[in-house]
């Protein structure tokens, strides 16, 4: 803005002869350009503070991670961003759409549905350990999560979405946070067109934390060191700590394994209020698996 003073002498012939001098000020906006930009204000930077180190814990396992349920950083990680094969720990997404088709009643316990050969003979089978091929919803969730079988998992698949299942799973990852680094192409875990079903520690305790707020009830099955079906068989938990009992308040969740995978172990369990969801992956052996899940629950209780 500019101010201009203008002075305008005027003589007046007085009687008294004296001269007067008259000043007046006029004012000149100089608008702003509508395009004008306005200096930006300095942005404070605040740094974000380094993360804690895990402690020395032994584990064993190629990737690990130890959470509680109610917070997303993790109380001890090891190489947990690696992307790695996760064989059967796959089931506890097809376990959570199952469980969202029976509250949503687009599926029921009582419905029977018939299995079909695996193309990997070598996989556990309901029916090949049974020789029988009808089962109940019920009595497949239940081999599916207690003993693994990969052809119950396949068979509830399908009934939910039939080939799209898998298309199913990965849009269901999105809606509960996952990353585009986990990826689902079978019900079981099984290889499919020679790919493999994948995810980090990260996202699998958004998948495990996912399934135990949103149907708490599964735990009533995970925690079964055994159970009994509809037609008297005996099912027996791959889950080694459930039947020895080693960690108090451990009531699941999931195994896997298989040659790209290795062994694998999301555990859960609840002390005093608290609960601790740990993944293990890639362990050389099953009892690894299971001795590093030890170490996890201990010093995360401790904690």
């Amino acid at each position: 803005m500019k101010i201009t003073k203008l002075c305008v002498i005027v003589l007046f012939t007085l009687t008294a002869g004296t001269s007067l001098s008259a000043c007046t000020d006029n004012e000149t906006v100089t608008p702003m350009k509508e395009n004008a930009t306005l200096p930006a204000p300095e942005k404070t930077v605040k740094e974000k503070p380094a993360p804690v180190p895990s402690p020395d814990l032994g584990i064993s396992a190629e990737s690990a991670a130890l959470y509680d349920i109610t917070k997303k950083t993790p109380l001890y990680e090891k190489s947990s961003q690696i992307v790695t094969p996760i064989a059967s720990v796959t089931k506890l997404m097809t376990t959570y759409l199952v469980l969202q088709a029976i509250h949503n009643k687009t599926l029921s316990w009582d419905e029977k549905l018939s299995l079909e050969p695996l193309d990997d003979k070598a996989a556990i089978s309901l029916y090949m350990t049974t020789s029988k091929k009808e089962w109940t919803v019920k009595d497949l969730y239940a081999a599916m999560i207690v003993m693994s079988a990969n052809d119950a998992a396949e068979a509830l698949g399908k009934r939910l979405d039939g080939s799209d299942f898998p298309a199913k799973m990965n849009k269901t990852a999105k809606k509960l946070g996952l990353s585009d680094q986990s990826n689902f192409v079978s019900a079981s875990g099984l290889d499919k067109d020679g790919k493999e079903n994948v995810s980090t520690s990260k996202d699998l305790f958004l998948l495990a934390s996912g399934l135990i707020n949103k149907f708490p009830e599964v735990l009533d099955m995970t925690s079964k060191a055994k159970h009994v079906t509809s037609n008297d068989y005996t099912l027996k938990s791959t889950d080694a700590l459930l039947a020895n009992q080693e960690i108090d308040g451990l009531d699941g969740l999931k195994t896997g394994f298989t040659d790209g995978a290795g062994y694998c172990f999301v555990g859960t369990a609840k002390q005093n209020g608290k609960r601790l969801i740990s993944i293990v992956l890639k362990a050389h052996t099953t009892d690894i698996r299971f001795q590093d899940t030890k170490k996890l629950m201990q010093y995360g209780f401790a904690k």
